[in-house]
């Protein structure tokens, strides 16, 4: 059974930051200036999901393929 791990919470809560940054680019000018960083942190994001599904793979891999001594 896959489990969500640590990489996945991480790059989830990076995109709702980013999205909630867009949002609020909106109603206050100054943040509309800095909307790059908001695509930054949504590919940041991406990556730390990313990286969190290659890990869970692997990591359930690793357990199925290792030999039982029972």
């Amino acid at each position: 059974m896959l489990r969500i791990n640590t990489e996945i919470i991480t790059g989830i809560a990076l995109i709702f930051l980013a999205t909630l940054f867009m949002y609020g680019s909106l109603f206050f000018r100054a943040w509309g200036l800095i909307l790059i960083v908001d695509y930054v942190l949504i590919a940041i994001g991406g990556g730390f999901i990313a990286l969190g599904v290659w890990t869970m793979r692997n990591y359930e891999k690793e357990r199925t393929e290792k030999p039982s001594h029972h």
